[in-house]
């Protein structure tokens, strides 16, 4: 025959058992509570919010468009740049070196020629220490490229379980 501290250890047992078993409950109806949240959720707030993100993928698909276009045109620019200034720089290497040549030719022929010169141009700086001449406008306009328009700021929705 068992004895009686068998009998109370065996209870115990049980006991334990059955807090398990309401722990395993209480859980179970947690996750019950949750389903039940989320089946109470608005769907047309999933809705707006599934249009709002397809809204921002367009902005973002528009966005992208623009900054091709600024970049195409920055490449094209550059590479004229770089055409021109090869050319450029051959150009104004040989306009010095003929410059030079003519000036000393003149200045061994024509003194007094020279000194006029020189005179000149000791007035036109004076000259153009107040009055400037008029700069003509710089070659490279910047064409500005088509810019989507700002979408609003995500819908406020609640009861959404993140």
């Amino acid at each position: 025959m068992p004895s009686a501290q068998d009998i109370f250890n065996k209870l115990v047992e049980i006991g334990g058992k059955l807090d398990d078993l309401n722990a395993t409950t209480q859980a179970i109806r947690a996750d019950d509570d949750q389903l039940v949240n989320i089946e109470n959720t608005d769907l047309g707030e999933l809705v707006t919010l599934a249009a709002y993100t397809n809204q921002a993928l367009y902005q973002n698909d528009l966005q992208n468009a623009t900054i091709i276009c600024l970049l195409e045109q920055i490449s094209k620019n550059t590479c004229d740049l770089v055409n021109q200034s090869h050319l450029q720089t051959a150009l104004q290497q040989t306009i010095e070196k003929n410059t030079m040549r003519l000036a000393e030719m003149f200045a061994a022929t024509h003194g007094e020629a020279a000194l006029a010169l020189e005179r000149e141009q000791v007035l036109r700086r004076e000259i153009e220490k107040c009055c400037r001449p008029e700069q003509p406008p710089p070659p490279c306009q910047e064409k500005p490229c088509r810019a989507p328009q700002q979408i609003d700021p995500p819908p406020q929705v609640g009861g959404v379980i993140e």
